[in-house]
């Protein structure tokens, strides 16, 4: 009996272990360093709450520090909220269709910088069209615009339950939630835009997913590395000025947590038979 005691508080142990393990690497993290990565925008604003003026026809990119999904269950979730100031035209239902876009990235450089490359990655795409917006991989090495003729598309978002959009001349805020989750090898994606249809006042929300998704840029088994997030206003946006704030990556990338809450069990049953013994 007092074996048994012992194996069960090894293991509670070991889950409580685990469950604070879990809680600080799901910490956020919020990203700041935002760059017109494409286009003419002025930056304002603050590190984490930046401005662009104009908002339209410009990609914004932030980095954050390396997120690895080395193994199963391992995920990285990436998001930010937009609005848009004062546009002055194009407002109707249909003109924001597929001007806004939001992605996952990886590159290799040390250093954000406007117009560099590579940022390969998954990008999704506001849409009001019944089929929903674009899931696509942006595979190219050398494309300066990671959200420019991404050659694979892998899914489309489910529209909008109500047939709601995201209109009208100041937008926001819009939402944008995207999760890579590392599943037998490969990659499961979920992501939202939601917001409000500042016409209708109801809210919107499209829904984004793919599963068991691998590429000769992220092949199966291999290690998914993300490193930057960024928004694309197209040129139909038109907004004087648009913002970003609450940018934050969520991530449970640490493989080395799990080996921790082994060893560290593995010794206390090991401690709790030697009493025994």
């Amino acid at each position: 009996m007092t074996l048994i005691r012992n194996l069960m508080k090894a293991v509670g142990l070991g889950l409580a272990i685990s469950a604070w393990t879990y809680s600080v690497h799901a910490e956020t993290i919020p990203v700041t360093g935002w760059i017109v990565h494409n286009g003419t925008s002025t930056v304002g604003g603050t590190a984490s709450a930046p401005t662009f003026t104009p908002g339209d026809n410009v990609t914004l990119m932030a980095p954050f520090s390396d997120v690895t999904l080395a193994n199963d269950g391992d995920f990285v979730e990436g998001k930010t909220t937009l609005t848009l100031n004062a546009r002055t035209a194009n407002t109707g239902v249909n003109n924001l269709n597929t001007q806004l876009r939001f992605a996952l990235l990886d590159s290799t450089n040390a250093t954000l910088t406007a117009n560099d490359f590579p940022n390969v990655g998954v990008t999704m795409e506001y849409s009001n069209l019944a089929a929903g917006g674009l899931i696509r991989e942006q595979s190219s090495t050398t494309q300066t615009n990671p959200f420019t003729s991404p050659p694979t598309t892998i899914g489309n978002s489910v529209q909008d339950s109500g047939g709601d959009s995201i209109q009208g001349a100041n937008p926001g805020a819009v939402t944008f939630d995207y999760k890579f989750t590392r599943n037998g090898g490969k990659l499961d994606g979920f992501g939202t835009i939601s917001g409000t249809d500042s016409v209708s006042g109801n809210p919107y929300l499209a829904t984004f997913s793919f599963t068991g998704w691998s590429s000769a840029t992220f092949p199966a088994n291999g290690s998914f590395t993300f490193n930057r997030m960024a928004v694309f206003l197209g040129p139909n946006v038109d907004a004087t000025s648009g913002s970003l704030t609450d940018s934050q990556v969520l991530a449970i990338p640490e493989p080395a947590s799990i080996a921790f809450i082994a060893v560290v069990a593995g010794a206390m049953l090991w401690r709790c038979k030697s009493r025994v013994a």
